[in-house]
């Protein structure tokens, strides 16, 4: 993947954010008052140059897609322009604008190129005006660049999406909010886990377990969403077995809001689709060394590219090795990654895909402190956030995965495709750690526990899909139908026991901690079968999304392999859900949409009491508004949500299951966010969400009513990216981003609250040939903050130089 990152200079932006509630309004504003940016001659070069194309037959906007994708180029066109027409296959040597007019003068359409590349699709003058009438032209609303759901996207804003509907559809006509994070955006930010990706997303919350980088930690629109890879399920069977993609060999992250009936389905708290980087016919070769702060050393690697001469043999090969301390004193946080993937296409109607990934973590768990401890005063001071409170050389978090996928796409015909994926993923967890349980009188002398365990989970996916394009009348139909085969099972040893005390404020370590002996072992596992039917209907500027999905899940426990027959939990759940969602596509690149959606998520294992856990379920109302500008590549989304999630299961920091579960909380409140290339230099991210949250039912008294944890009122994030153009300071360019999180609540009965606060991150990046090199910082200014129930730190600041090499 080749990225072109241009020039730019040295320094960091400082700048005043607007107040949180005045932030729609004035990126709006902006949005709508930008001019054009100005021409390019280099765009007028690429324009006049004759290039190899393969673009087979089929629908026409499909087809324009796919010669954008092979030019190179943006391109801009009203969908109700190009429904219901077919291209012929274009092959062979054309310059630009001779492959655009032979897709398009058949159907009395012509593309105009724009001052800044960019080409748009309009009625061909001959057609458009009567004669002498001097009317002009129809101003064109929708921007759609030749991209694949799965695929690269240039810059911040992408176009299609694949995870709110399984099927390739533009964004901006699917009617639910979508959030997706790009593969530049990712760079540039320099994150270092999924969870970093999302930081400047609506809806999102995270840290809510303090920093940790063994797992992500965080909420959307009040909720823990399920995690995806490449659209299969990651197993998630406790609170600390968890799966964590290596964000090196993703292409973009995508996140669906609330829930979605044809993904899994997923939880209440929406879906993380994370996309994978898949086998490319252009050459890709990049490795990168990167030095950082908490003596942080990583390298990296991304090859690719065909294997024959005719291109029908591809692979990808992403790997990282890293070695690192971690935030606090006496950790480490090292991993070896490696992620082959090929692809074969033995016919123009067939493409398989391999793809496996291997990863070895050897980390250390971050410190657990007291409830309160961190947002109380104690008249010993203030604790500091690299104290370390097991024992050096005991505390381990050791995770090994792995997983082995298959794709497989074959095209019946023009109009129908068949899609089997598969997948079988094994997680193994060996985590052992001492932590703080309380403080005694004197507020400085801490006792604490010890608990270790071991985790053995296995999942296996099938699942089937067939899609059909066709019309009835004048309705166009994408027409989808799926069968998904699941089974997760884990078997876990536990035990928990005390441990000497330490001095929390002058520790001396050393203590003799005996290996602790299991004193539970449980066996659980769900097995899971659903049928999905979803038609996305589009009749003029209307479009119309039906989806109905029916799950049985079958969900078994045992206290341990000697246990007797009678001992073994079993139980059964069958449930069927809906979406729906209706939006009207406005000729002024406005979009309002409405959108109704049910979930139903199985959950694996039992509460501490024995009893088996109940299925969450989920409803979500939403109305929205897209606004995409003329001739400007940016998205805004504005929605108003009401979310419902009942049989909540809630954790305690001490207990690895759950302790029960909460009988309903509800959610709602509006949503802004806004990414653009504002200009050919300037790009923008940014983000407001105004929560209102209640637990509203609950075997608690003292919860009902009150604001649950792991949600804040408000929160607003702001990231610009500008790339300087003075040939003085050709190559440089600079970033900046504020957060800020609204106070969190540390205690059921919202007794305590974790403070609010701003953050800060920098980035300055350098360019020149085939090297590149970047400076970035997060939490520029060292801020600290808690989360959880005012016992975990955040991340504190971290600085990272990473240098890049592309040939």
């Amino acid at each position: 993947m080749r990225r072109l990152n241009p020039d730019r200079p040295p320094g960091f932006w400082r700048f005043r954010p607007a107040r949180p509630t005045l932030l729609p309004a004035l990126l709006l504003g902006v949005a709508a008052g930008w001019a054009a940016p100005a021409g390019s001659a280099r765009a007028q070069a690429e324009a006049s140059a004759s290039a190899g194309f393969d673009v087979p037959a089929g629908a026409l906007e499909d087809a324009l897609s796919t010669f954008a994708r092979q030019a190179g180029i943006t391109l801009s066109f009203d969908p109700a322009l190009v429904r219901g027409k077919n291209a012929a296959a274009l092959q062979g040597s054309r310059t630009v604008p001779e492959g655009l007019a032979e897709l398009l003068s058949p159907h009395q359409l012509e593309a105009v190129p724009g001052s800044s590349g960019a080409y748009a699709v309009r009625p061909a003058v001959a057609t458009a005006a009567a004669p002498g009438t001097g009317s002009t032209l129809p101003t064109l609303t929708v921007t759609a660049q030749g991209e694949r759901a799965d695929g690269q996207v240039q810059g911040y804003v992408a176009q299609r999406s694949a995870t709110a509907t399984r099927t390739d559809t533009s964004l901006l006509e699917t009617p639910r909010a979508v959030t997706v994070v790009t593969r530049a955006q990712m760079d540039d930010q320099a994150v270092h886990t999924v969870e970093q990706s999302l930081r400047y997303s609506a809806g999102v919350l995270t840290e809510v377990s303090g920093y940790d980088p063994r797992f992500a930690s965080l909420t959307v629109r009040g909720f823990t969403p399920a995690e995806y890879l490449d659209g299969f399920k990651l197993p998630t069977t406790s609170l600390v077995t968890r799966w964590l993609v290596e964000p090196q060999v993703l292409e973009r992250v995508e996140l669906l809001k609330g829930p979605g009936a044809v993904y899994d389905p997923s939880a209440p708290g929406g879906a993380i689709n994370m996309v994978s980087k898949r086998p490319s016919a252009e050459a890709v070769r990049e490795v990168s060394l990167s030095v950082g702060n908490r003596n942080r050393y990583q390298g990296s690697f991304d090859l690719g590219g065909a294997m024959n001469a005719d291109g029908s043999l591809l692979f990808r090969l992403n790997g990282v090795l890293r070695n690192s301390n971690g935030q606090t004193d006496f950790s480490r946080d090292d991993r070896n990654f490696i992620a082959p993937s090929l692809t074969w296409t033995p016919s123009p109607r067939t493409k398989v895909t391999l793809m496996a990934e291997a990863t070895r973590d050897r980390m250390t768990p971050k410190s657990i402190w007291p409830e309160g401890a961190l947002i109380s005063p104690n008249p010993n001071g203030s604790i500091p956030r690299e104290r370390f409170i097991g024992e050096p050389g005991f505390d381990r978090y050791n995770r090994d995965a792995f997983s082995l996928t298959y794709l497989l796409e074959h095209q019946l015909n023009d109009n129908w495709t068949l899609r089997q994926n598969a997948r079988h993923a094994t997680l193994d967890i060996d985590y052992r750690q001492i932590y703080g349980t309380g403080f005694e009188s004197d507020l400085r002398t801490l006792d604490r526990s010890v608990v270790r365990m071991k985790d053995k989970s296995r999942t296996t996916t099938l699942d089937t899909q067939l899609e059909g394009r066709f019309r009835t009348g004048p309705v166009e139909h994408t027409l989808l139908m799926g069968l998904e085969y699941q089974r997760q099972s884990s078997t876990t040893q536990t035990s928990v026991d005390p441990a000497s005390s330490i001095d929390a404020f002058a520790p001396v370590y050393g203590a003799p901690v005996p290996e602790p002996a299991f004193s539970v072992q449980s066996t659980n596992g769900i097995t899971q079968r659903g049928l999905h039917v979803q038609d996305q209907m589009r009749a003029g500027p209307w479009s119309l999304g039906l989806a109905v999905r029916q799950d049985r899940a079958h969900n078994s426990a045992s206290p341990g392999p000697q246990a007797a027959a009678s001992s073994i939990g079993l139980d059964t759940n069958t449930k069927t859900t809906y979406n729906a969602g209706l939006l009207y596509l406005a000729p002024n690149g406005l979009a309002p949409y409405f959108s109704y959606s049910t979930s139903f998520t199985p959950l694996l294992g039992t509460i501490a009491g024995g009893d088996l856990l109940k299925p969450e379920l989920g409803r979500q109302f939403e109305v929205g508004l897209k606004y995409r500008p003329p001739n400007v590549d940016a998205l805004f989304t504005v929605s108003v949500f009401d979310l419902k999630k009942n049989n909540s299961p809630t954790f305690t920091p001490y207990v690895l299951n759950p302790v029960s579960q909460i009988g309903e909380v509800r959610t709602r409140g509006p949503e802004f966010e806004a990414r653009a290339s504002l200009t050919r230099q300037l790009k923008l991210v940014a983000s407001y969400t105004l929560l209102d949250a209640k637990i509203t039912r609950s075997l608690n008294p003292e919860e009902v009513g009150k604001q649950p944890l792991n949600t804040a009122r408000q929160t607003a994030a702001l990231w610009l990216d500008y790339r300087f153009g003075s040939p003085e300071l050709q190559g440089w360019s600079v970033g900046g981003g504020v957060r800020r999180v609204g106070r969190v609540p540390a205690s059921v009965d919202n007794s305590s609250y974790n403070p609010a606060y701003t953050l800060v991150d920098a980035a300055i990046r350098y360019e020149r040939g085939p090297y590149s090199f970047a400076l970035n910082a997060t939490n520029l200014f060292d801020k600290s903050y808690v989360a959880g129930y005012g016992q975990y730190f955040g991340q504190g600041r971290t600085v990272q130089a990473k240098l890049t090499y592309r040939w």
